[in-house]
């Protein structure tokens, strides 16, 4: 289920509500639930226009059944309910230079899997850099210096990612581009899994 309002010229606000409920006839180990809510709120100043900013509020429950299979075949998968409250800003200094950033936290509680283990604390921090150069006309390059801070496994992670993108008219633009971390800047994403290649497609209006 998706929402969207415009609040005023400046502001829009986006609401997402994804519900699945699976009741197992072989008993509560093997039943499954699914939330995810998303609401985020959009700020971009119609006299100031070179700013664009994003907040975003994001809860997600994912009890997956225990003989669920991931995308890498695997069916020890993670569970968790997570907070994570995100802003991403992004400030145009000329025609063809914009420098913008990513802060994000996590507050949650993860395990191993189904009814396995005891739910344990799992909280993290992403700070994300970005430069933007507009080569061309229709050319777009991408620069990102990330670092992601896990509290509970004192653990931290940095790395950069690059991209280049071509404008495909006046509301969609598409890229590829390297992520040399291994880590998502999706902080519900907990498979140390995103490095290599990957495909870009944003529409703008």
């Amino acid at each position: 289920n998706n929402l969207g309002y415009q609040l005023s010229p400046s502001w829009r606000s986006q609401f997402r509500l994804d519900l699945a409920f699976n009741e197992s006839n072989q008993g509560d180990y093997y039943n499954g639930d699914y939330t995810l809510a998303d609401i985020g709120m959009a700020y971009r100043p119609v006299d100031h226009d070179t700013w664009n900013t994003l907040f975003r509020y994001t809860y997600l429950a994912d009890l997956a059944p225990a003989d669920q299979i991931a995308n890498n075949g695997s069916t020890g998968n993670w569970q968790q309910r997570s907070h994570v409250l995100a802003l991403d800003t992004t400030y145009d200094l000329s025609l063809r230079w914009s420098i913008g950033g990513k802060y994000a936290i996590r507050v949650g509680e993860i395990r191993e899997g189904r009814e396995t283990g005891p739910w344990t604390t799992s909280n993290a921090q992403l700070i994300i850099g970005r430069l933007n150069w507009h080569l061309v006309r229709r050319w777009d390059l991408l620069a990102e210096g990330r670092v992601l801070m896990v509290e509970e496994a004192e653990d931290q992670r940095a790395g950069v990612l690059t991209a280049a993108h071509y404008h495909f008219g006046k509301h969609i633009k598409g890229g590829i581009g390297y992520n040399f971390t291994d880590f998502s800047d999706d902080l519900t994403d907990l498979d140390y899994d995103s490095q290599g290649w990957f495909l870009n497609i944003v529409g703008k209006y």
